[in-house]
């Protein structure tokens, strides 16, 4: 075959895979989701690095509880736990003093509450606190005022009145309204006295609205006395502020305390 031959045969030019001739390679060469695949081998190796410093650490429990407690409180988390610790503290004065049968401690996410007989603290148709009152009640100030300051924060402290339902017939108050609402307010006073802020206690007057037992609905598991008694109660909430003064957790009401005939 000659050079004629030669240049007379077709000339086959391989086409080249260039992106720009190649509509396959060009998708393939941009496709945005590639980086996902760099992106998910970063996340894993640094998985798989914290994974490693955290089982070569040694955890302190005790830490990790206050820390948690901590982080809870500042996000707005549940109290509860806190708030055992000052029910603890609170029992331990009612213990102390020998109290277990005026006083109580009750505790919940909203807050701690001291529930007195009124009997311990007022006379029949009285909002004058007995010498024996102020004397059961001495001993809890120092521990309340260092819980309603407690991590810097700023609890309030609500007293409560609370009447049996029995009208009254005389006397200077003219229902258990006035009544419930005196012997709150003569409480507070006396936290005033102990150099507690006022702005900071509340005096809430509830009749006999809240009743703890009402004999009325089952006869059979209370007499009307041992309900009036302990219907008629002085109840010291502490609460944080944002929380409001609800009601917490029930627990054990004190024995009752036999107390005259009246509100």
């Amino acid at each position: 075959m000659g050079w004629l031959d030669r240049k007379k045969q077709p000339e086959v030019v391989e086409q080249s895979r260039h992106p720009e001739i190649d509509p396959y390679l060009h998708a393939a060469g941009h496709d945005e989701s590639n980086w996902l695949m760099s992106y998910a081998d970063i996340m894993t190796l640094l998985c798989g690095f914290f994974i490693m410093l955290f089982s070569f650490a040694k955890l302190d429990a005790t830490k990790y509880e206050k820390v948690r407690e901590s982080v809870a409180k500042q996000f707005g988390g549940d109290f509860k736990s806190a708030n055992a610790e000052y029910a603890r503290f609170l029992h331990q004065v009612i213990e102390k003093n020998g109290l277990e049968k005026e006083a109580a401690v009750r505790f919940g996410a909203d807050g701690v509450s001291l529930v007195f007989q009124s009997t311990t603290f007022f006379d029949t148709l009285s909002s004058e606190i007995s010498p024996e009152g102020a004397k059961t009640l001495e001993p809890f100030f120092a521990e309340i005022s260092r819980i309603q300051t407690a991590e810097h924060k700023q609890f309030k402290v609500a007293v409560e009145g609370h009447t049996d339902s029995r009208k009254i017939l005389s006397g200077p108050y003219p229902s258990n309204w006035e009544l419930s609402s005196a012997r709150a307010a003569r409480v507070v006073r006396a936290f005033i006295d102990h150099g507690f802020d006022p702005k900071r206690l509340v005096a809430i007057g509830y009749a006999d609205t809240r009743p703890e037992v009402e004999p009325a609905r089952d006869p059979a598991a209370v007499d009307e006395t041992t309900a009036n008694d302990r219907n008629r109660r002085v109840v010291i909430r502490i609460f944080d502020e944002t929380a409001g003064p609800a009601g917490p957790s029930a627990t054990a009401l004190p024995p009752s305390v036999e107390s005259p005939t009246g509100t």
